[in-house]
């Protein structure tokens, strides 16, 4: 019953990170993976923060669903580098989120929407948390990506997004020391030139 939705989801393991692709990273993460670590990364915090853990799991293994149809459109943040205009983007999400859980029996459907509907809209404290997690994610993998690589620099926009959009203080928290992680290797790289 669950095989045609379970197909197309495993799409997400092959399906690379477009931010990652677009930088030239060798063997960049897929979707898949970025989920599972914000899954884990969510009970974690959510456990700390006293929030409701299940919740914030459910809505990080939910939140990318949708790109087994729309594919991983980048949120960049800068308008000029955008791939699409930003309410395009939204619809091409949604209607591949649609496309997604119609896969599956209306129940299941119906609770996976709503957790995707909670994160984009962010106004409760747990589709907060995930959604700044989301960004420091986002920017941990970057470090990691920038250690391994001589241009430092071009994953700078990853770390302005973070600063820009990350707001639950004790994510703030982590992703400062994240950020002095990659300015502390970007200057020892300028440095070493």
């Amino acid at each position: 019953m669950f095989f045609s939705f379970l197909n197309k989801a495993r799409e997400l393991k092959r399906l690379k990170r477009t931010g990652w692709v677009l930088k030239n990273v060798a063997a960049p993460e897929s979707v898949a993976d970025h989920s599972f670590m914000l899954a884990v990364m969510s009970y974690l915090y959510a456990k700390k923060l006293n929030l409701n853990a299940d919740r914030c799991v459910k809505m990080a293994l939910v939140h990318d669903l949708g790109e087994a149809f729309s594919g991983d459109i980048p949120d960049r943040i800068n308008d000029r580098d955008r791939t699409m205009p930003r309410e395009e983007k939204r619809k091409r999400e949604a209607a591949g989120m649609r496309k997604t859980l119609s896969r599956l029996p209306l129940a299941q459907a119906k609770e996976m929407r709503g957790l995707w509907k909670e994160f984009v809209a962010r106004k409760t404290k747990e589709a907060q948390l995930v959604k700044d997690l989301d960004k420091l994610e986002m920017c941990m993998q970057a470090l990691e990506y920038a250690r391994k690589d001589k241009n430092k620099k071009k994953f700078a926009e990853f770390f302005e997004d973070g600063e820009q959009n990350i707001a639950t203080p004790e994510i703030r928290a982590a992703f400062s020391k994240v950020r002095a992680d990659f300015k502390h290797i970007s200057e020892k790289n300028r440095d070493a030139i």
